[in-house]
């Protein structure tokens, strides 16, 4: 049963985790949102395989069979008990899964294509290019499966002035380069999944407004401050006044926190980011391997290599990003009519 203490002990730091990012100021966002992305990780994976763990040792224990070995995923030839005590397992997964795929269809039907994609206009900002959709509909937003686009609509633009349209460019474009549509997808799955848990609900609500504010950040190195706080006020109240606007500025909370943040009430502090940021690698480092040898990667040292490269390189990905470059060659040039 040592499978089910480790499993207990990592969720005990998986609850805890949330809020610690979320009283904790001086962090850089991109650190932070690592944290909460971290912690959905866990949430998503560590779960299914302590049940695993768990499941099989039950029926191991019903089978009479003693299991060898601290892995418990790949010992399916030990008898049909074995295999009944995995069910909760694969049940987690499959609702996991069936998550994922379903956000995973709505984001390709949200990707800009055909007549939608030939009446836009491309525009190229410094951090990359934003698609400019005609529509009476203020929105602004950086999504699609395959080919991720930061896009706007003509009408969220019309009442800014020129520097408050590049900031808005910027900010939707830095989620781009970031790769914030891919990570709000595999952490959106567990939020649909495990969305009842308070702390699963803390981390989702906090890595999305990290990532606001990490493009927020962005936004400032290129256009300033001052721009992309007037245009994040001045579309926020635009919004508040349009019934559906689909806008990601309208958030209460968040909408507070990043405007302190770029008042400078709320700065990045070196100490508290690479402490975070210490923490947050060791954690995923943790949490990659326990999940990794509790599955069974310990029989071979390459196994927890790979497992620990694929965990932990998803749960970081807020914390480095793509190229300017790389993240240019992702678009296509618009078609001609």
């Amino acid at each position: 049963m040592s499978a089910a203490v480790v499993g207990l002990a990592l969720l005990a730091v998986l609850i805890v985790l949330p809020s610690v990012f979320g009283m904790r100021d001086g962090i850089s966002p991109r650190v932070a949102a690592g944290g909460h992305l971290v912690t959905l990780v866990g949430w998503g994976l560590l779960p299914a395989v302590w049940l695993a763990c768990l499941g099989g040792t039950i029926g191991s224990w019903a089978a009479g069979i003693r299991v060898s070995g601290g892995g418990c995923l790949f010992g399916l030839d030990l008898g049909q008990w074995q295999l009944l005590g995995y069910l909760p397992a694969a049940g987690a997964l499959g609702v996991l899964v069936l998550h994922a795929i379903r956000l995973a269809v709505a984001a390709q039907r949200a990707e800009l294509r055909g007549l939608a994609l030939a009446r836009s206009v491309r525009q190229e900002v410094k951090g990359g290019s934003v698609w400019v959709v005609p529509s009476p509909q203020p929105a602004a937003y950086a999504g699609g499966l395959w080919r991720p686009r930061a896009v706007v609509t003509s009408s969220l633009l019309e009442p800014l002035n020129e520097c408050e349209r590049q900031a808005v460019c910027e900010h939707e474009v830095a989620h781009v380069r970031l790769g914030h549509p891919r990570v709000l997808l595999a952490a959106g799955a567990v939020a649909a999944a495990y969305g009842v848990l308070p702390p699963v609900r803390r981390a989702w609500d906090g890595l999305r407004r990290e990532l606001e504010a990490a493009a927020d950040d962005e936004a400032v190195r290129a256009v300033g401050a001052g721009p992309v706080l007037s245009a994040l006020v001045r579309t926020a109240l635009q919004a508040s006044g349009t019934a559906n606007a689909v806008v990601a500025f309208n958030h209460p909370e968040h909408l507070r926190y990043r405007i302190a943040r770029l008042e400078g009430l709320r700065p990045n502090r070196r100490a508290p980011t690479a402490a975070a940021g210490s923490a947050v690698g060791v954690l995923a480092a943790t949490m990659a391997w326990t999940a990794c040898v509790l599955a069974g990667a310990h029989a071979a040292e390459i196994g927890v290599v790979v497992c620990l490269t694929a965990i932990a390189g998803v749960g970081l990905r807020p914390t480095w990003t793509w190229g300017r470059r790389l993240a240019r060659r992702t678009e296509r040039p618009a078609p001609q009519t």
